[in-house]
């Protein structure tokens, strides 16, 4: 049986107590002429605005969420801003990027033809599930994709952010993407790739459709069973009463026996310790097991059940097969179907 390691990025984020208002004022850093229309959004959230015609704008930050303030505007370098403060008043300065301007964007010449990079990009980005058979790329054309053939290597990058419809969870999403790769194995004949590793980042804004009871059940089945809700469990210390299993050599095991929560100077971050790489099984679903493995001693987690360092926990297994068609924005919480 042939086994695949898949390595998923998440962005993190801090968790604050209360609402805040962070404003500020966006313009180009060398003549000083306020920008119109700049994106301006908490990381991986709903929560967004623009910029007004005189470079202003005003954004709430919910309780739920402290995410990295993010702010692009096509033809300049995307600022993203962890330390902000609802003291004072940003000033953020956007700086020309002059190698999006003018590079003539072509993709290298190589052995696998676009259908095939693309058909590969979509399925180890979006995922292989129902949700990902409902997402689509609105802006195909901006995406460059290139296979490494020195290194058995798909590669990606865009000229602009990915604007992905998710017909499924009803999100269109502007992502981001700052990396992308796909490292395959060639099996004996040459002629069958397989994956061993993928490896994504960016950052992501959502912006909810139009709701329903529907809608509410799939984003709540989304959310089941998944790392988000893992970890949410896990520092509530209720993974049984979420309907969690820990196993160990096949064997159930208590959580607290493998796993420690420690409180940090932070009231609002905690230090993890997993001591043994751990299967995870959620209510008694075969189709829903997964492996987890810490690759240092200790990791953080917030009050959202984000981690970090973000490359610290390998997932294998369901967790492993999470991508862009099945996460939720951080500020997601269960709703009533």
């Amino acid at each position: 049986m042939r086994a695949s390691f898949f390595y998923i990025i998440f962005i993190f984020c801090f968790f604050k107590s209360f609402s805040q208002e962070i404003s500020g004022v966006i313009v180009d850093s060398k003549t000083n002429v306020p920008i119109e229309g700049a994106s301006v959004y908490f990381d991986n959230t709903t929560v967004g605005t623009i910029s007004d015609l005189d470079g202003l704008f005003n954004i709430t930050k919910s309780a739920s969420i402290n995410s990295p303030l993010v702010v692009s505007f096509l033809g300049y370098k995307k600022q993203v801003i962890s330390n902000y403060s609802t003291e004072e008043k940003l000033t953020i300065f956007l700086v020309e990027d002059i190698s999006t301007l003018n590079e003539v964007f072509l993709e290298s010449k190589d052995s696998w033809s676009r259908a095939r990079k693309l058909k590969d990009f979509k399925a180890y980005f979006f995922g292989q599930t129902d949700n990902a058979l409902s997402c689509k790329i609105l802006n195909e054309e901006v995406l460059i994709l290139q296979f490494l053939e020195a290194e058995n290597k798909l590669v990606a990058s865009t000229k602009a952010p990915l604007i992905i419809l998710n017909g499924n969870l009803k999100y269109q999403i502007s992502y981001d993407l700052q990396d992308f790769e796909v490292t395959y194995k060639i099996s004996n004949n040459l002629e069958d790739f397989y994956p061993t590793s993928v490896y994504y980042a960016g950052t992501s804004f959502y912006t909810s459709g139009v709701t329903n009871k529907r809608i509410i059940k799939r984003r709540n089945q989304a959310y089941k069973g998944s790392v988000m809700h893992f970890m949410r469990a896990l520092l509530r210390g209720k993974l049984v009463k979420n309907k969690f299993k820990l196993l160990l050599n096949g064997q159930e095991v208590p959580p607290e026996n493998f796993i420690s929560v420690y409180a940090t100077d932070n009231p609002e971050l905690f230090q993890v310790r997993l001591f043994k790489p751990l299967r995870v099984v959620y209510n008694n679903d075969i189709h829903n097991q997964s492996t987890i493995t810490s690759k240092d001693t200790y990791f953080y987690l917030d009050l959202n059940g984000n981690h970090t360092p973000v490359d610290g926990l390998i997932f294998t297994g369901y967790f492993g097969k999470q991508r862009i068609a099945d996460t939720l924005p951080l500020d997601f919480q269960l709703g009533t179907d």
